[in-house]
């Protein structure tokens, strides 16, 4: 077993499953998301979801043939953190993913509900958070509690990957080509330290990069998060596209702070900058790279600058998630996050300009990148989570 990904058709496999790349705030705000549930139904814990999302992989491992060394060896190295048993019973986190990113709706709360389904599954015991920094806490602390019942296998199944097409090569392609070397910008990438290194390696287990902090998170947790908590929305009446709404906006969130912090990044000006002589370069550029996280193979299907983005994505992380927990949907926006993403990345570019490199923070989100006046239309028109061969995300002015 090991912590090396193997890449295939757009994926990145750990140990069996799908992990992708996702920054603190993609993390945070698809928490807080998943709270919005809370109430929604009867018996249903958002909560309780978020901790046995995580430790129902866990125990997957485990029962997998991965020891428990070795899920405490990923937990770092996938950018969580550094876990340690400080007694019998007592966990401690001194340094934490979770514990030091958040977004609250209300007062400050314990948070790392993760880590300690992490834990938990890792134990077979309960785990429950009795020290947490997002309450002032020094570090998070996790007491484990008696042992619980072996959970069942969290997957409908297995989805089959598709071979994704070469790119400007498929029926329906509307671009000739691009001067941007993608397979240079992958494997370039691919050798960056984007890992959580070790005490004994001088690190913390986090992965600060590109202005964000990374985690190389489990794609099946964002999906069954993200699924359960939008069915249970949608069961109880919330409208489609309001529940949706709250999780795309988690994919937005994440272009500004993950996609901007890239191309604001001196690794973006060293490599991808000197291959682009127009905007329609850039955005070639940054689909290279997000070719490069685990998301899927991202395609350029059309590009209007200025007026409209299409975007194909086969083997898409959220599609394949969603084959592996449900039967195949009727819904096709079912790509929350890739909804999401397209629609920042067209905001970066005709509502921000991201090449004038104008400083990423608080007040230009909430000002210019999210400001409801030129905001762009976005729809999921294909689906592989309804049974297509491809997502096909479009967003328009």
């Amino acid at each position: 077993m090991t912590s090396t990904p193997e890449y295939r058709n757009g994926l990145a496999f750990i140990n069996g499953l799908s992990h992708v790349y996702h920054c603190n705030h993609y993390n945070a705000h698809l928490q807080m998301s998943v709270l919005l549930g809370e109430g929604v139904e009867e018996g249903f814990d958002p909560r309780r979801l978020l901790q046995t999302a995580a430790a129902d992989l866990t125990a997957w491992l485990r029962r997998s043939g991965v020891g428990n060394r070795e899920l405490l060896a990923e937990f770092t190295h996938c950018g969580f953190g550094v876990l340690k048993q400080t007694g019998p019973h007592t966990i401690t986190a001194p340094t934490s993913h979770y514990g030091q990113s958040t977004y609250a709706h209300g007062k400050p709360e314990k948070g790392c509900y993760f880590n300690a389904g992490f834990l938990q599954g890792l134990a077979g015991r309960s785990v429950a958070e009795t020290s947490c920094r997002h309450e002032g806490a020094d570090m998070d602390v996790f007491e484990v509690g008696a042992a619980t019942p072996e959970p069942a296998d969290p997957f409908l199944g297995e989805a089959d990957l598709a071979e994704a097409p070469a790119r400007f090569d498929f029926d329906g392609c509307e671009i000739d080509g691009s001067q941007i070397d993608e397979d240079k910008i992958v494997s370039t990438v691919a050798t960056l330290p984007l890992y959580g290194r070790t005490p004994a390696e001088h690190g913390d287990g986090l992965i600060p990069a590109f202005g964000v902090v990374l985690t190389n998170h489990y794609a099946d947790y964002y999906n069954r998060i993200s699924y359960e908590t939008y069915r249970r929305m949608v069961g109880a009446g919330v409208p489609p596209d309001m529940a949706r709404e709250a999780f795309v906006q988690c994919g937005h969130v994440c272009a500004f702070n993950t996609f901007g912090g890239i191309m604001e990044s001196p690794e973006w000006y060293g490599l991808v900058e000197p291959m682009c002589d127009s905007v329609e370069d850039w955005v070639h550029g940054m689909v290279a790279v997000i070719n490069a996280l685990g998301w899927g193979a991202w395609r350029v299907e059309k590009l209007v600058p200025g007026e409209e983005l299409v975007i194909r994505i086969y083997n898409s992380y959220e599609g394949v998630g969603y084959r592996r927990l449900y039967p195949q949907a009727d819904d096709k926006e079912l790509s929350f996050l890739a909804l999401g993403a397209v629609r920042g990345l067209a905001h970066l570019f005709w509502k921000i300009d991201i090449r004038d490199r104008p400083g990423l923070d608080e007040n230009l989100y909430f000002s210019v990148f999210n400001n409801p006046e030129g905001y762009w239309n976005v729809e999921q028109t294909h689906a592989i989570a309804a049974g297509d061969a491809y997502d096909r995300i479009v967003t328009t002015r």
